[in-house]
């Protein structure tokens, strides 16, 4: 059964920062778009607006 927290909801918009050397890393939190932004950390427990993140549209992404 999958867990439903913030990091796996598709309002889910994950935060990076940029190194000195151009690399992206990821953080541990991020913000929800839906219904207003929300300041969410990846393993918070996710609200009544949850929804499955897209996670097919990203692998075909990554395969291209």
């Amino acid at each position: 059964m999958e867990e439903h927290t913030c990091g796996n909801c598709t309002h889910f918009r994950l935060h990076y920062i940029r190194q000195s050397w151009g690399r992206y890393d990821a953080l541990n939190y991020g913000h929800c778009v839906y219904p207003r932004c929300k300041k969410r950390e990846v393993a918070h427990p996710a609200c009544q607006y949850w929804k499955p993140a897209k996670q097919e549209e990203e692998e075909d992404l990554l395969s291209d």
